[in-house]
């Protein structure tokens, strides 16, 4: 019996050691403002230290600038074999391979791919990043291959297990059950047409695409007459960008989880819905095709698309309300985003013009045209700010002759509302990543992390009191409610 018990504890020992995920140490420095990599030898006790799955910045406080992390761990080598490492970072990284470095890239910089070959003989190899961020975004990926081994994150199978653990995520449901109890309270007895804001999940390399399915359950809860995903899902960020098979899992993941949701989704392109993976462009018809038809037959006639573009119009006739999706993202092929091009302009006069007097109309899009919209430095230029203000202008030709409730875009990351020309502009926050300096005047933020909250906008119109109020799911709840009339 003792032999028994003896071989089963071996049995499970080795069990455990065979599914034990890999560990890695890191340290995080919260103080280095130079433009280089420091000598981490000289930083003295870090800030933060702790130990992760993988070699990444998935636990690292990502609201910050100014910092510099090191990651220390082992890799098992089965048998002797050539190793590509590949390290992709923002701002400069190093990679040492039993001490000895074999990728250096410093310097305050954009996304910038590394690669370097070294055989490594059967057996345990340390491995250490050491990584930095100047500012304004930040990002981390390393990778290996061998000729027996495909392309692979330190930790294989880290993402999967993510995956499972978001999926089922407890703060969902009392988060929207918040949310919802302040909107019953706001409407009474009021006619709503009420839609949930997804928007800038920014899906590529990450996990956040699992919100789209958490905003069907606040559908449900607010009893929404359609859902509204205004783009960025992030199809121009890597791994999508060099892996085509990924960038085609991203598109299924997100339509999977739309799907969640039995009603219509209208979907706006955003300016990282582009790139397929591999370089290969994504065309107006594609998208419309896999995120704007499939809600047709459930739209009974009331959906309206524009053969071979994205955009349209979904009409409520029960509540006399029209709801327009535009694409500004021009052809997303020719070097441009963040423009409403002429072709849609025109085909949205003649919609305006024809339509009746007593409906009310509100416009969604991806990009804010309004100068607050412009939340970084790359989105100046002549042509965009020609076409931003080209459909303001007409927009505003349209006050007193048209119910137009307003313009609402996503792509900021931030919340703000103005009135200008008579026509509203409001900027839902969604989840895309921003830092406190790209906050402008008139905006505010709420800073979250998205496996411990929602952050979701609520917007709840009242057609006969001209009303429009807006409810926060999750992060900052209630301060980030707003209303506003049209």
């Amino acid at each position: 019996m003792t032999k028994k018990i003896i071989i089963a504890l071996a049995a499970a020992s080795m069990l455990l050691a065979c599914t034990q995920q890999p560990k890695v140490n890191y340290k995080v420095w919260y103080d280095w403002p130079e433009r280089h990599l420091p000598d981490f030898s000289a930083l003295g006790q870090p800030d933060e230290q702790g130990v992760t799955a993988n070699i990444d910045l998935r636990d690292i406080d990502d609201t910050k600038d100014h910092f510099c992390a090191q990651f220390d761990a082992t890799l098992k080598v089965p048998a002797e074999e050539e190793y590509t490492f590949i390290l992709t970072t923002d701002d400069g990284s190093r990679l040492y391979v039993d001490g000895e470095i074999i990728i250096e890239s410093d310097g305050a910089r954009g996304p910038i791919e590394e690669k370097a070959v070294k055989t490594l003989a059967k057996g345990n190899h340390a491995l250490r990043v050491e990584w930095f961020d100047y500012d304004k975004g930040q990002s981390m990926v390393f990778r290996y291959s061998t000729p027996t081994i495909s392309e692979r994150e330190f930790n294989k199978d880290i993402l999967a297990k993510e995956d499972r653990r978001t999926d089922k995520a407890p703060f969902v449901k009392p988060q929207v059950k918040e949310a919802a109890g302040r909107f019953m309270a706001w409407k009474g007895d009021d006619e709503t047409v009420v839609f949930p804001v997804i928007t800038d999940i920014h899906t590529a390399g990450r996990f956040s695409y699992k919100h789209i399915g958490h905003a069907a359950v606040a559908a449900e809860a607010f009893g929404a007459d359609f859902m509204a995903n205004l783009g960025d899902i992030g199809l121009n960020a890597y791994p999508a960008t060099v892996d085509s098979v990924y960038a085609q899992s991203i598109l299924d993941n997100v339509k999977a989880q739309m799907l969640k949701y039995d009603g219509i989704w209208l979907y706006c392109p955003g300016n990282h819905d582009w790139d397929g993976g591999a370089g290969r462009h994504l065309s107006e018809e594609y998208l419309s095709d896999f995120f704007q038809k499939p809600w047709e037959e459930k739209a009974g006639g009331n959906l309206h698309l524009t053969p071979g573009r994205t955009y349209g119009y979904l009409d409520i006739p029960a509540k006399n309300f029209r709801v327009v999706f535009l694409n500004s993202e021009a052809t997303g092929t020719q070097g441009y985003y963040y423009i409403y091009g002429d072709e849609q302009l025109e085909w949205l006069a003649s919609l305006l013009d024809s339509t009746p007097a007593d409906m009310h109309v509100l416009i969604l899009s991806h990009w804010m045209p309004h100068p607050l919209g412009v939340w970084n430095s790359t989105s100046i230029n002549p042509v965009r700010k020609e076409a931003s203000e080209k459909i303001m202008d007409m927009l505003s030709s349209y006050e007193g002759k048209v119910n137009l409730v307003g313009l609402f875009t996503g792509d900021t990351h931030v919340n703000f509302h103005e009135v200008a020309g008579g026509v509203n502009y409001y900027v839902s926050q969604g989840y895309g990543w921003v830092s406190p300096d790209l906050t402008l005047s008139g905006q505010t933020h709420a800073y979250f992390d998205y496996q411990e909250s929602l952050c979701i906008d609520v917007v709840a119109v009242k057609p006969a009191k001209r009303e429009v109020h807006t409810f926060r799911i999750g992060a900052g709840g209630a301060d980030f409610d707003y209303e506003f009339g049209y």
